[in-house]
């Protein structure tokens, strides 16, 4: 069985091999979509996933968590998962980075240093094991 540190460390590993410009993204599988109906036969759209992506910048690591229905995202984060979110170190859409990095609607983001990888890991880890998914069932995937 997967545990949290399994998944924090795994994440950290990623990170200090990620290449510039490219992301590694950490999630839950989609689950199977409901079948078509209708004249039209239109799918409905797929449920939610929780996940978490982190784009290597250079010197630094862009991270995004699933974002809030509040504001405008997939999850719906009640107030206080998504208080603790905030005291974890995510920003908002709308919060102001000194760096004058502008954040990507609509995701929780927090950009950090690529040498502080193993924070960057445990913000993220800690993130989806707060929204409860489940560390051995995640998905990786990375791409340029």
């Amino acid at each position: 069985m997967t545990s949290w540190d399994d998944v924090r460390g795994r994440l950290e590993d990623e990170l200090r091999t990620l290449d510039d410009a490219s992301f590694v993204v950490v999630a839950e599988p989609e689950p199977p979509r409901p079948p078509a109906r209708g004249l039209l036969h239109r799918r409905p759209a797929a449920a939610p996933v929780r996940y978490v992506q982190v784009r290597r910048d250079g010197e630094h690591c862009y991270a995004e968590c699933v974002g809030a229905t509040s504001f405008g995202g997939d999850w719906d984060v009640d107030d206080a998962t998504h208080a603790r979110l905030r005291e974890l170190g995510w920003r908002v859409p709308g919060d102001e980075d000194p760096s004058g990095v502008e954040p990507s609607y609509p995701h929780y983001w927090k950009l950090l240093p690529r040498i502080e990888a193993d924070r960057v890991a445990s913000l993220c880890a800690d993130s989806l094991a707060l929204l409860g998914a489940d560390a051995s069932t995640l998905q990786w995937r990375r791409e340029s």
